[in-house]
């Protein structure tokens, strides 16, 4: 429900690709933090474990509730010797879900950049995959799906946003021996950067304003800007943004501050508006309720989300 509000078009590509049931590994790209989990969940159906970057876990009450949205700490071995052992537990727990036919969502590129590419793939994606289909649980209908996570921008409210499938990897699609577990690895990860660099929208760094735009345009489609509307729904956009335009500054200046300019904006930003945002309508309802009556409070309760729909909506 708040995604409409907060993006201005979500687009989803081959979603026909991800069956809806059965043992998934689906491998993503990571560019703009939490966020990316967020519209992966919100996309799929079935149920989904995220693995999750372990420092997060630090405080019991936190680590409490990660865990109840199911997230699965996972640690880089330069973290320590402690840090060694934990990898083992995210392993087991990964293959767990996956044997009781949920998928986990893995972020191969290992860390985080705002940035329109690819970047090297980690090994943690085919260690995971190896031992699914080749461990144990000798998982072998467990399909790999290639994820593209693409944004016009990491700065807030007003993008396009497409979440794309590729096509899936089975094992038996690497030609490797999995006893040559080096060599085994560096083919799974030759053939997942290339199926995920086909679902990615790559701009080069040194791109003009106007060279992204023009890239933005033609990788999310013609159509993927929604028409300005009507004269009178054009007039609802403006009166949305006008009315929304000092809580949006408020939470932007905070966030900006807390984040100094980090991958965690968009995470930040949505995570405080998606709590706080009701709350403070539910506020300036009752206000409203008690000079002008209840039934002015119910107006107002449900036109400002739609308020704020429209105005991101009819630009």
């Amino acid at each position: 429900m708040a995604f409409p509000i907060f993006l201005r078009r979500l687009l989803v590509v081959n979603f026909k690709q991800v069956p809806n049931k059965g043992p998934l590994l689906l491998a993503s790209n990571h560019p703009d933090s939490f966020f990316d989990a967020l519209v992966i969940g919100a996309t799929l159906t079935q149920p989904i474990f995220t693995l999750a970057r372990g420092d997060a876990f630090k405080k019991p009450a936190v680590a409490f509730w990660l865990r109840q949205i199911n997230l699965i700490p996972v640690f880089r071995g330069s973290e320590g010797r402690q840090a060694v052992k934990n990898i083992d537990i995210t392993m087991k727990e990964s293959l767990d879900a996956m044997g009781n036919g949920d998928a986990v969502i893995v972020f191969s590129e290992g860390v985080c950049v705002n940035e329109w590419k690819l970047r090297p793939l980690g090994k943690g994606t085919a260690r995971m995959a190896h031992q699914a289909w080749f461990g144990e649980r000798n998982l072998k209908e467990m399909q790999v799906i290639p994820v593209g996570m693409n944004y016009e921008h990491y700065r807030g409210t007003g993008k396009r946003v497409a979440i794309r499938f590729g096509d899936a990897i089975y094992y038996d699609d690497i030609k490797t021996s999995p006893d040559d577990y080096e060599k085994w690895l560096r083919e799974f990860n030759d053939i997942l950067y290339a199926k995920m660099n086909q679902e990615i929208l790559t701009i080069p760094e040194d791109a003009s304003r106007e060279e992204r735009s023009v890239a933005f345009d033609d990788f999310f489609g013609a159509d993927s800007i929604p028409p300005k509307g009507n004269f009178l729904l054009s007039g609802f956009g403006w009166l949305g943004r006008l009315i929304h335009r000092p809580i949006y500054q408020a939470f932007h200046k905070k966030v900006a501050k807390i984040t100094a300019r980090s991958v965690f904006y968009d995470s930040a930003l949505f995570g405080l508006l998606l709590y706080l945002y009701p709350v403070i309508v539910l506020v300036i309802s009752a206000i409203v309720g008690i000079f002008a009556g209840f039934k002015a409070a119910v107006a107002v309760f449900a036109a400002l989300p739609i308020l704020a729909y429209l105005g991101n909506r009819y630009r």
